[in-house]
């Protein structure tokens, strides 16, 4: 299934490459003013949006459990919960970001493809120092290294399996040629 998607990827990008390269550049834009939206959110709504995440997730995996505001507020296990939920969302913005930007790079034939994995990685890096600095801003945030770490880490992770799919991806259309050329 996943080769399938990848296949009509690469024949819309390869049909049309202004069009694919506008369309990865507009969702980019759209990616970033997410999570900068996210950001310039006041401590109260990103707390309590945060909050009714984790009420939701336990009421699908635990419904026996319970969990309101005010449980969240006074139990130390949901508290720490409730920050595993925000590293998440931090980590599925940034690994997002991150595959539309190398979608938006693999796009340009004339780039080595080196750089489809180096460039999306210090974009979240410099994207994520600029959301921390944001929040310091914002009442009740406050930045923090921790998060620009959880940033780049997404990035990372993400980079690498795009690699390791479409390495196997290639592998699969071409099998005569296990190792072909990189384009440098």
């Amino acid at each position: 299934m996943i080769f399938k998607i990848m296949d009509a990827y690469r024949r819309f990008a390869r049909r049309h490459p202004l069009r694919f390269i506008c369309i990865c550049a507009v969702l980019v834009i759209c990616q970033v003013v997410i999570i900068w939206h996210f950001s310039g959110e006041n401590a109260d709504i990103s707390g309590n949006r945060s909050s009714s995440i984790l009420i939701g997730l336990a009421g699908v995996f635990a419904p026996s459990a319970n969990v309101t505001k005010d449980a969240i507020d006074a139990s130390e296990t949901l508290i720490n919960c409730e920050r595993v939920v925000r590293k998440c969302a931090h980590m599925t913005e940034y690994a997002i970001l991150t595959i539309l930007i190398w979608s938006l790079l693999f796009g340009i034939k004339k780039l080595p493809r080196r750089y489809a994995y180096i460039i999306p990685v210090v974009f979240v890096a410099c994207l994520g120092i600029l959301d921390e600095a944001n929040q310091t801003r914002i009442d009740g945030r406050y930045g923090s290294w921790f998060d620009v770490c959880v940033d780049i880490t997404a990035s990372m992770i993400t980079v690498y399996l795009a690699y390791r799919l479409t390495k196997r991806y290639r592998r699969k259309m071409d099998p005569a040629n296990t190792n072909p050329p990189s384009r440098t």
